[in-house]
């Protein structure tokens, strides 16, 4: 099965769950599909703002826009296939807005094995899940099943 507009929700410190939800969605997109691949920066309170040095914002961005591009590359997806976005703020508020936007039919996230803590407390990847329209597809790394 192929889907045309597939969101992508990845997080660059964790380049293991991350690259394999990358790779997950490019084997179930067509030629014609459209993926969206998001970072969702950790959301910072403005009074925080002073205490971070000038470029801070800028340079997280194109850190994140970098690693994005290399890993869809290593994906096999082509450039005009791919769109990169970051965004600041919360991961489930974040990811749900845009997948709306682009009308995804289909969200793919990369997670570890829950844990005691994430289970009792909730973790991104479930909240997406449990609030999301469209179909989540959760992907773990071979090394966590």
């Amino acid at each position: 099965m192929h889907f045309s507009t597939i969101l992508v929700a990845v997080d660059i410190h964790d380049p293991v769950h991350g690259k394999a939800a990358i790779a997950r969605a490019a084997s179930l997109a067509g030629s014609d599909s459209k993926i969206s691949i998001l970072y969702v920066r950790y959301y910072l309170p403005s009074r925080y703002s002073e205490l971070l040095v000038g470029d801070f914002d800028q340079d997280e961005q194109t850190e994140a826009l970098t690693v994005l591009k290399q890993w869809s590359a290593e994906a096999g997806l082509a450039e005009n296939q791919v769109e990169i976005v970051t965004r600041r703020g919360p991961v489930r508020d974040e990811v749900l807005a845009m997948a709306e936007r682009l009308k995804a039919d289909l969200i793919v996230i990369g997670s570890h094995q829950p844990t005691i803590s994430s289970r009792l407390l909730g973790s991104n990847a479930s909240a997406i899940v449990h609030h999301s329209q469209v179909s989540v597809l959760v992907v773990r790394a071979s090394s966590d099943q």
